[in-house]
């Protein structure tokens, strides 16, 4: 096969969930590969580079992000003959090579989103996973949207799944229940990036109706993207505590009564992952396929549509059921997986 060359526009952005996906996958990879045999090209701007023993890094061409990204990424690309890997949802479109695509909301739920924003993704996607090499996705759920929605063939898809191993590095942060004034056990939680597929009107929703509990959500909006902000009123017993660092999300994970992610669409759903692995009690998620697909009978199953829920009836993990489910997931396994069946 040609030499991979990796996309590296990714290290410009805040960490979210797939940008946490291509830098847990290229830690991993980093271990496995051999000296020179996968290249990572990154625009002249960043500034923190990672520190891989084994997957050579160069800086390329004069341009930036986006430019960077369609301009000069592919063009030293096809000066070294080589194959693009695109780890996190677009790829140059004069050399889409090897990407990942996560999900396929903007076919799925195109209505949370400006028509903008899907007219770009849909070039991006269309554009992709007509002329790419191979596609990747981070489930068996998403890999089926694919084929439904751009009718490509299922064998040029390669389920790699995402994982939660980054969370074992990260610490709690003690003093973080203090800092939000919160209680151990005393409030809901959830984390995500506030998109409206994610659904935080549910939890809205929810609270207005236990008026006597506290439910916590972090996160952020970029209301320039996303058609309509968020579309309600948050009650007085919900609060958004903006973006927190790692341990304190993993400590809000750990002391909350339950980690809610009432998603209307998700390729993976990495959150409640996380939160597992971070040790909470209880976690409840959207009656979805994905969701069934992840955690099987490990986690609450809620409609997302329905507001009307008893929230003391939620139940524990146990230790097997979350045994089970992390057992599943790797990001060393995940690693493998991509350098054995795309990379060799």
């Amino acid at each position: 096969m040609k030499k991979i060359i990796i996309n590296g526009r990714f290290l410009l952005h805040k960490i979210t969930g797939v940008e946490r996906y291509a830098r847990e996958l290229l830690e991993e990879l980093d271990k496995i590969v051999k000296p020179g045999e996968v290249e990572m090209a990154i625009p002249p701007e960043i500034v923190e580079v990672p520190d891989f023993k084994n997957i050579k890094i160069t800086k390329v061409g004069k341009l930036h992000n986006r430019l960077w990204e369609h301009l000069s990424f592919p063009l030293y690309v096809n000066k070294r003959n080589a194959i693009s890997l695109n780890l996190c949802n677009v790829a140059p479109i004069p050399a889409p090579g090897i990407v990942c695509i996560h999900d396929v909301k903007i076919n799925a739920c195109p209505q949370f989103f400006s028509k903008k924003f899907i007219a770009w993704y849909t070039v991006l996607f269309w554009n992709a996973i007509k002329r790419s090499n191979k596609i990747l996705t981070v489930s068996e759920f998403s890999k089926k949207e694919l084929c439904k929605y751009y009718n490509v063939n299922a064998d040029k898809i390669v389920v790699i799944p995402d994982a939660w191993q980054h969370f074992e590095r990260i610490g709690y942060d003690e003093t973080t229940l203090n800092k939000y004034n919160l209680q151990e056990n005393g409030y809901f939680f959830s984390m995500c990036s506030l998109e409206p597929n994610k659904n935080f009107k549910w939890i809205a929703e929810v609270a207005k109706r236990n008026p006597d509990q506290t439910f916590v959500v972090s996160g952020s909006i970029n209301r320039t993207v996303f058609a309509e902000g968020l579309g309600f009123e948050c009650p007085n017993n919900m609060r958004l505590i903006g973006y927190v660092s790692d341990e304190e999300a993993k400590t809000l994970m750990r002391d909350c009564k339950a980690f809610l992610f009432p998603t209307y669409y998700e390729g993976f759903g990495l959150p409640p992952l996380e939160a597992m692995s971070a040790g909470a009690k209880c976690i409840v998620v959207s009656d979805t396929i994905i969701m069934h697909e992840i955690f099987g009978e490990a986690v609450n199953y809620i409609d997302p549509r329905n507001w009307e829920i008893d929230l003391s009836t939620v139940k524990v993990i146990t230790n097997e059921q979350r045994e089970t489910v992390l057992g599943k997931y790797s990001w060393k396994g995940s690693a493998f997986d991509l350098y054995q069946k795309i990379l060799t």
